[in-house]
C-alpha cells in the first residue's frame, strides 16, 4: 500500500505514521521491518528493491522515505542518486506502484509540496495521500479540546482560548502541556487560572514558535507571537539571537549538505538529535541560498547591535526583524534549485 504525508502539521503526521508502524507486527520485529531514510540516499532502483524484501517473521515491511516529492520540484539540496535529472527518474516510480508487494508499505513523507507536484498527482491515485495542514482559529481550538477529552480531562472555553494564545499552533507543546494539566486538574474542569499557572514556561517555547514563523515568512503570525512574547516580559535581544541561531543552523546544514557529510550524521554535528526537527530544519533551508543567509545573518546582528546602542527600542524587534527577511528576500529571492555553493 502507498501512502503520501505531507503538509506542515508534523505532530499530526508523526501520529498517524506511528499508528501505521504498529499495524507491521510485534514491537519485537519493527525495527527489521521498518526503513526509513531521506530521498537522496537512494535511487528508484534501490527503492524498488527495498519495497520488494520480504518482510521478516512478520506480514508486513514498511518503507519510508523523507523528501522524495519535494525533490521532483528542483528545491532539494542534494541530486538524487542515479541520475542527472532526479525528477524525470522519479516520476517513473508511479509505474512501478502498482506491482509492489502486497505485504509492503511505502510511505513518502514530506512538508512544504506545491499543488502541481507533477509526482504528487501520478502517485495520489494509486494510493492514499493526506495533507496535514497546520491548524490555528476554531480548528486549533477544537483539538486542545477532543485532545483533553482523550486523556479525560476539560477544558474550559477561556482555557482552552488562553492555552491557543500562549502555545501557537505547535501541537507538540500543546500535546505535553494539556497532559500536564490532566495530571494536575484530576477529576475537575481546567481552567484560566490553572493555564496561567502551570503554562509559564511556553514562553521560552513560543520563541521557536516565532522562530519558525519568520523563517518560513509567516510574517503576520511571527509579529503577533512577539508582540505577545514582548508582553510578557520577554528580552527583545534574546528573541534577535534565537532568529540568529536558526539562521547559522540552516548555514551550517547547508555547508555539510554541500560537503557531502552523511545524512546519518548532520543531526549529531549541529546538535539536533531529533529526526523530524532536523527535518523541519532542512525544509526552512530550502527556501533560502547560502548568501541570502549569510544576509540575513549581518541584518540581524545589526539589529542586535542597533538595540544595544538605543538606536531602535525593543518593543519594535518585530518590526525590524521582519523588515530584515523581506528586504532581503527581494534582494535575493527564494532558492529554487537548491544548490549551496561552498563557504570561503
Amino acid at each position: 500500500m502507498l501512502y503520501i504525508f505531507y503538509g506542515s502539521d508534523d505532530f499530526s503526521m508523526h501520529e498517524a505514521l506511528e499508528n501505521l508502524k504498529s499495524q507491521v507486527g510485534h514491537h519485537d520485529v519493527i525495527d527489521a521491518n521498518v526503513t526509513r531514510g531521506h530521498v537522496s540516499a537512494y535511487s528508484p532502483q534501490h527503492l524498488q528493491a527495498m519495497c520488494n524484501t520480504v518482510p521478516f517473521l512478520a506480514e508486513r515491511r514498511m518503507v519510508i522515505v523523507d523528501g522524495l516529492l519535494s525533490s521532483t520540484e528542483g528545491r532539494s539540496s542534494k541530486k538524487v542518486k542515479g541520475s542527472e535529472d532526479g525528477s524525470s527518474s522519479w516520476l517513473s516510480i508511479a509505474g512501478y506502484i502498482p506491482s509492489m508487494p502486497p505485504s509492503t508499505d511505502l510511505v513518502l513523507i514530506d512538508r512544504t509540496v506545491r499543488k502541481d507536484n507533477a509526482l504528487l498527482k501520478q502517485l495520489s491515485p494509486l494510493g492514499w495521500a493526506r495533507e496535514f495542514v497546520a491548524l490555528s482559529g476554531d480548528g486549533l481550538n477544537d483539538w486542545i479540546q477532543e485532545r483533553a477529552a482523550s486523556m479525560q480531562c476539560t477544558i474550559s472555553r477561556d482555557g482552552v482560548r488562553l492555552l491557543s494564545a500562549l502555545v501557537g499552533g505547535n501541537l507538540w507543546t500543546l500535546n505535553s502541556e494539556i497532559e500536564k494539566l490532566s495530571l494536575y486538574c484530576l477529576n475537575r474542569t481546567v481552567g484560566v487560572e490553572d493555564v496561567r499557572l502551570l503554562v509559564p514556561f511556553v514562553k521560552e517555547m513560543s520563541v521557536f514558535n516565532a522562530v519558525d514563523a519568520i523563517l518560513e515568512k509567516r510574517y503576520s503570525e511571527a509579529l503577533r507571537i512577539i508582540d505577545h512574547l514582548m508582553e510578557c516580559g520577554a528580552n527583545g535581544t534574546y528573541i534577535v539571537i534565537m532568529v540568529a541561531r536558526q539562521v547559522r543552523l540552516l548555514l551550517l546544514l547547508k555547508d555539510m549538505e554541500f560537503r557531502k557529510v552523511p545524512q546519518s550524521k548532520i543531526g549529531a554535528n549541529i546538535g539536533l538529535s531529533s529526526g523530524w526537527v532536523l527535518n523541519k530544519v532542512r525544509e526552512q533551508g530550502r527556501r533560502y541560498s547560502v548568501t541570502a543567509l549569510e544576509s540575513l545573518h549581518r541584518g540581524l546582528l545589526e539589529t542586535d547591535l542597533a538595540m544595544k546602542t538605543g538606536r531602535i527600542a525593543e518593543s519594535a524587534v518585530a518590526e525590524f526583524l521582519v523588515e530584515v527577511f523581506t528586504e532581503v528576500s527581494t534582494v535575493h529571492g527564494v532558492v529554487r534549485d537548491g544548490v549551496a555553493r561552498q563557504f570561503s
